[in-house]
């Protein structure tokens, strides 16, 4: 059986996948000895998870990006404790700060007593900006009804698009009690839903 050779001026994709992987851990190592570099491309990378998670869960794009910031900055002073350096690991270590860091903004502003201002819309059709936020706030009401654990699995597979195995890896629970929280969430989801409709 004949086996086709790759032009030698074309890289191995594992060899590109591995020096990826290389780079992240690299990026870890720096960043732990305080490099600038470490963090640009540990921001570079997880910058956009950590900003969709937060908005996910505050629908605020002001205070999301007051959470993003304060998890790179608790991040800088516990880096030290990442032992794993590959990217799922990495990134769910990112999330765990950041739901954290979520929860502390809720209590925030729930203590200042104070709504979360959100950004002006672009211009588009005003009825569409209305149900489009109505339907949005009706989202975040019910889904302070869920427990902080089926908010925070909601958010990992329909915001961040992870995969069950992703998502039980990053929580450290088995893939099926993943999807029996899933379940769960969605089931009671429906239910208030329902009940909104039928009032």
């Amino acid at each position: 059986m004949r086996t086709e050779r790759l032009p030698a001026d074309e890289p191995d994709r594992g060899d590109a996948i591995l020096a990826e992987l290389n780079d992240l851990a690299g990026a870890v190592r720096s960043a732990r000895r305080g490099e600038a570099s470490g963090w640009d491309t540990l921001f570079e990378r997880f910058h956009p998870d950590v900003h969709a998670y937060a908005l996910a869960r505050l629908g605020d794009w002001s205070g999301a990006e007051d959470v993003t910031q304060e998890v790179f900055v608790a991040a800088v002073t516990s880096i030290r404790r990442l032992r794993d350096e590959r990217e799922p690991a990495v990134q769910a270590w990112f999330l765990h700060i950041c739901r954290h860091k979520v929860i502390d903004h809720l209590r925030r502003n729930l203590r200042q007593r104070r709504l979360p201002v959100d950004e002006p819309e672009p211009a588009s059709d005003p009825q569409h900006v209305v149900e489009a936020r109505l339907r949005a706030d009706e989202l975040r009401a019910a889904l302070s009804k869920l427990t902080e654990d089926q908010r925070d699995i909601l958010v990992r597979r329909f915001v961040l698009d992870h995969s069950i195995d992703e998502v039980a890896s990053a929580t450290g629970r088995s893939a099926g009690a993943v999807k029996s929280l899933q379940h769960r969430a969605l089931a009671t989801l429906g239910r208030l839903f329902a009940g909104r409709q039928a009032s």
